[in-house]
């Protein structure tokens, strides 16, 4: 090779380098979706809904969400990775669709680390043990001992097979060496009716969903799911006080296609994070269950990497699949 066909070579290279932060410099010059794999009225989608106006008014682009649920998320996922790495396209993803779905599905798989460029933490999805105010169990602690003392024949409600509160109630049988039924539901209501209806022992729900249930007495909280307590529920201990190794909640993180710039997903990152700390959208969230967790993409990446591990060592043990 010549003198002229080296330096050739290191100009196109130069050129090829350079395309992303050219396109950075451009951006935005369209409209930003946002795609949550929810349905509207979600904790996600509450959360999208309330970051956008505040994106769109800093970056002077329509921001919009788009709801595309089904398939467990996998849906809105494959709707992010098959759109092109430039800086229009963000997916609201859960923590089961990062770290349980590639491990559930043969089909659609999306894997997080070669699939998805990591853009910011959202928001911890508060999850609770809940059960009649006359139970008979006032801690998590006191259900665990009765459910070892009569394997199998306490139960326990979730809003269906591989759910995130499938996979939370599974870990703490796990973890805790507790026998105890599985009975999945089509959704978080009917599964709550049972539970005030004394038909199942407990149930794992989002907050969300039985706040009113709660502040009208007709249900009680036992624990959160997860390592932290709720900002909510105060008085309310994380499953990891009683069994550290079960210490599985539910969040959210933005991500985006593959190869996105990193200097767009740090500008849509900043804003973001700032709108989500309003004391407004503080005030809005915190009822929900909703507490914004505070980091950047290496925090995300931090919360996917041993939970990824993790739930692929589980669901393989309890051979669950859905497809």
């Amino acid at each position: 090779m010549n003198r002229r066909h080296i330096i050739q070579g290191a100009a196109a290279a130069a050129g090829l380098a350079a395309l992303p932060a050219s396109r950075a410099q451009s951006w935005p010059s369209r409209p930003l979706r946002l795609i949550d794999a929810y349905a509207t009225g979600s904790a996600s989608d509450t959360v999208l809904r309330l970051s956008a106006p505040p994106l769109q008014a800093a970056l002077g682009q329509p921001v919009i969400v788009e709801n595309r649920p089904g398939a467990s998320g996998n849906i809105a996922a494959q709707a992010c990775v098959t759109a092109p790495p430039d800086g229009y396209t963000f997916l609201m993803a859960t923590n089961t669709m990062l770290t349980a779905n590639p491990h559930l599905f043969t089909a659609a798989r999306v894997d997080p680390f070669k699939d998805l460029s990591f853009v910011l933490p959202m928001v911890n999805i508060g999850m609770v043990f809940v059960v009649r105010p006359d139970s008979p169990w006032k801690t998590i602690g006191e259900l665990m001992d009765d459910a070892r003392r009569q394997p199998g024949k306490l139960s326990y409600g979730t809003p269906g097979v591989g759910s995130p509160m499938h996979l939370i109630g599974e870990l703490l049988k796990d973890r805790a060496g507790v026998d105890m039924t599985h009975l999945p539901y089509k959704g978080g209501m009917p599964m709550v009716s049972d539970v005030i209806a004394g038909q199942i022992s407990v149930g794992i729900v989002a907050y969300s969903v039985v706040a009113g249930f709660l502040q009208q007495g007709r249900l009680k909280t036992l624990a959160a799911a997860g390592s932290k307590r709720l900002a909510i529920l105060p008085d309310t201990p994380a499953i990891a006080e009683l069994v550290p190794e079960a210490g599985l909640g539910a969040w959210c993180a933005l991500v985006a296609p593959r190869g996105t710039p990193t200097p767009i997903r740090g500008r849509v990152a900043r804003e973001i994070a700032a709108a989500l700390a309003q004391p407004d959208n503080v005030g809005k969230l915190r009822p929900l269950g909703l507490d914004q967790i505070v980091g950047d993409e290496e925090t995300v990446a931090a919360l996917v990497r041993p939970e990824y591990a993790h739930m692929g060592a589980l669901i393989k043990r309890l051979g669950i699949s859905m497809s």
